[in-house]
């Protein structure tokens, strides 16, 4: 009999141990997301030069994108990806920085732009369980550039759109309200002269491959 209450005492401690372990880590993430969290709103609200923001961007885990695409923090976007690709609530904070290329450009229009460049914009993206929320923001600006939310995160692969891109691939991510939404349709929307062509959405991570020249 002693050993039978002995022995349910036992399994009843390390019951408690481990329920009392399980909380823990989750509070031990729940304080790592919050802390996360606060860092990338700091970093988002923060008005600097682009180039200031730029190396901000690059000491923390902001996402960043430069002329040949994604140069840091391309581990951080994987694993939002995959949290939100399980119905979970995220937050990724990505910079896609600007330079004007001279080489590819007229001489006038270079000269009409140059005084504008390098430009930063920081792109703060949420995920709820629902919905994607994206602010943008110039990092020289307090106020906000763009603001928009959407139903879908779609990533898109393929091959550069023409012979004459600086790439081979592309890799994006890109936010939208159509689920049938194709890479291709959203750059004929782009280009297109008729109001409203194209499909609703924001670009908010782009990589190249194979750069080939630039």
């Amino acid at each position: 009999m002693k050993r039978s209450v002995i022995l349910l005492l036992l399994i009843v401690s390390v019951a408690l141990l481990v329920s009392c372990l399980k909380d823990n880590g989750k509070s031990e993430m729940s304080d790592n997301s919050d802390s996360t969290n606060e860092n990338m709103m700091t970093i988002f609200g923060t008005v600097c030069s682009a180039d200031e923001a730029l190396e901000l961007s690059r000491k923390t885990d902001t996402v960043v994108f430069e002329r040949q695409g994604c140069t840091s923090g391309n581990e951080v976007w994987d694993s939002f990806y995959q949290t939100v690709m399980s119905g979970f609530p995220a937050t990724v904070l990505c910079a896609h920085y600007y330079i004007l290329d001279k080489e590819h450009m007229s001489e006038e229009l270079y000269e009409e732009e140059k005084d504008q460049y390098p430009k930063l914009f920081f792109y703060l993206v949420e995920y709820d369980g629902k919905e994607y929320s994206v602010k943008v923001r110039e990092s020289n600006v307090e106020a906000l550039d763009y603001q928009e939310t959407f139903q879908y995160l779609l990533h898109f692969t393929g091959d550069a759109p023409s012979s004459t891109a600086l790439y081979s691939t592309y890799d994006n991510y890109v936010l939208v309200d159509d689920p049938t939404a194709t890479m291709e349709g959203i750059w004929a929307g782009l280009v297109s002269s008729q109001f409203g062509a194209g499909y609703k959405h924001c670009t908010v991570y782009q990589n190249y491959i194979g750069w080939t020249r630039g």
